[in-house]
């Protein structure tokens, strides 16, 4: 598989596009006063504890409060940790209180940012856990033997801090040294962090995790990355700074592009997000997906659509689902889709079909940095999949409501709009009222009032306006030209 990756930077907007055989896999969006403050740390302060959810709100300086689970605060010691584990939030913090917290999920919805003091620090290959004793080594890392390596080099590095790391992918074939160096480096962060929020005053931020040229050289330059471009020489020599001193040896992947043509647009980015972002996704066979995103959950629905196959009825359905397949988890990659994912694909009769589908959408998982599990199949025959909520959906940065349908999607029809129009007509002349009024609407509503008939009791006046469709004012357009016992109705 050809991976590339492009960044490009306008007017304070950097975005981060990765491309897997020329087709537009993620996205990332980095704008000024954007609030995906996830991984970032803040001395915060306790404004409210709620018994009854077992939480907390905390004060970290932004619109609205984090959510602190009791589960999710750490006290440092892990004896008395373990003592305090399973207590009540009201034993383990007050209103008032300060605290460093990390956010853990972005936003969503009414729901602030989801925070925790467990706090990690991620490097490129190591992730300090400075409260908490623990030596974990990345699963992806299959080789037994590089795992016993990795795992005793981390508890050397550890022993004597009280600390705890995480052996992220990237550490497989690093030397000790440069496991130090990084170990190190961590560790000069953390104290800086500590002196920053010794003398800060809450709530306020004292780490950030914010800027796309970071996560790119420290989470996806790899050796299955062709090449990294830069448009534009100011993002080059950021890019180009932070690899060498992150990923020295795959500093040669990151490319200056300086072409007539913007670099997102000779790829086609926006072209492919316009198609992406929208509710019908059509599939290269003919068939298609529908993704409706939800609050509580994503739905997506897979249609044959035109494609009838070659062969007998199952082949073609079991063809048609492998595509949709890796078409949804490319989407949810894309859309940046967290939370609960429930997928009703065609229906197939044999059930080795079933699992040859499961093992392929575990399979495709496995391309997924955030983690995306297979959870199985339903009695219904859906498929259900959970994918890690870290930012808010693309949708969601991206798309703002409508203003008109406000969300829903869906506007009344004009047959509904015009039985309203004649519903309000008749509660006014039941109240006695005889003035003639005017109606104006929409064409279409116009037509079917002329079709419906009106109340009888005094002239009524029908004319096309410029209404969305849906909305309608009874009230005279020009009063000039109307009789003069004719009412304002609104």
């Amino acid at each position: 598989m050809k991976r590339t990756i492009l960044l490009e930077t306008l007017l304070g907007e950097t975005r981060m596009a990765v491309i897997e055989d020329d087709r537009l896999c993620e996205l990332y969006v980095d704008r000024p006063g954007s609030d995906d403050a996830t991984g970032s740390i803040y001395l915060g302060r306790v404004e409210n504890v709620l018994p009854g959810m077992n939480a907390a709100f905390v004060d970290i300086g932004m619109e609205k409060n984090g959510f602190l689970y009791a589960g999710d605060i750490q006290v440092g010691d892990p004896a008395l940790q373990k003592r305090l584990d399973g207590l009540r939030v009201e034993r383990l913090v007050r209103p008032g209180q300060e605290i460093l917290v990390q956010v853990v999920k972005a936003q969503s919805g009414q729901k602030g940012h989801r925070v925790s003091s467990h706090l990690t620090l991620p490097g490129r290959a190591l992730v300090l856990l400075p409260e908490v004793r623990y030596v974990g080594v990345s699963r992806k890392i299959a080789d037994d033997g590089e795992r016993r390596r990795l795992r005793a080099a981390a508890d050397a590095l550890v022993r004597d801090t009280g600390m705890g790391l995480i052996v992220r992918t990237a550490a497989a074939g690093l030397p000790e040294e440069a496991l130090k160096r990084e170990f190190d480096a961590l560790i000069a962060q953390w104290r800086d962090i500590k002196t920053r929020a010794a003398v800060a005053t809450a709530p306020k931020r004292v780490f950030s995790n914010t800027g796309l040229t970071l996560k790119c050289v420290r989470d996806r330059l790899s050796g299955d990355v062709d090449a990294v471009w830069a448009d534009g020489s100011a993002l080059y020599d950021d890019l180009k700074a932070r690899s060498e001193a992150l990923a020295p040896e795959w500093a040669d992947r990151i490319r200056l592009y300086d072409g007539e043509t913007p670099l997102f647009d000779l790829y086609r980015v926006d072209a492919q997000l316009d198609k992406a972002l929208k509710k019908y996704v059509w599939l290269k066979s003919g068939g298609s997906l529908v993704i409706e995103e939800t609050e509580a959950m994503t739905v997506i629905d897979v249609n044959t659509g035109k494609f009838t196959g070659r062969r007998d009825l199952e082949e073609t359905l079991f063809r048609l689902n492998c595509e949709a397949a890796e078409e949804i988890v490319r989407q949810l990659r894309l859309r940046d889709v967290g939370g609960i994912v429930i997928v009703d694909f065609i229906d197939m009769e044999d059930p080795a079909d079933n699992d040859r589908l499961l093992a392929l959408l575990r399979e495709l998982a496995k391309t997924d940095q955030s983690r995306l599990s297979v959870v199985g199949m339903t009695g219904l025959g859906l498929i259900e999949l959970t994918r890690r909520k870290d930012r808010r959906p693309l949708s969601k940065q991206l798309l703002h409501t409508c203003s008109a349908c406000g969300g829903d999607g869906v506007t009344p029809s004009h047959e509904t709009t015009a039985r309203r129009v004649v519903r309000e007509v008749s509660r006014r002349r039941r109240r006695g009222e005889t003035n003639p009024v005017l109606i104006t609407a929409a064409e279409p509503v116009v037509k079917r009032l002329k079709a419906i008939g009106v109340p009888e009791g005094g002239g009524v006046y029908a004319v096309k306006g410029d209404q969305k469709p849906g909305e309608y004012d009874i009230a005279p357009a020009d009063e000039a030209h109307l009789p003069e016992q004719c009412k304002r109705l609104k």
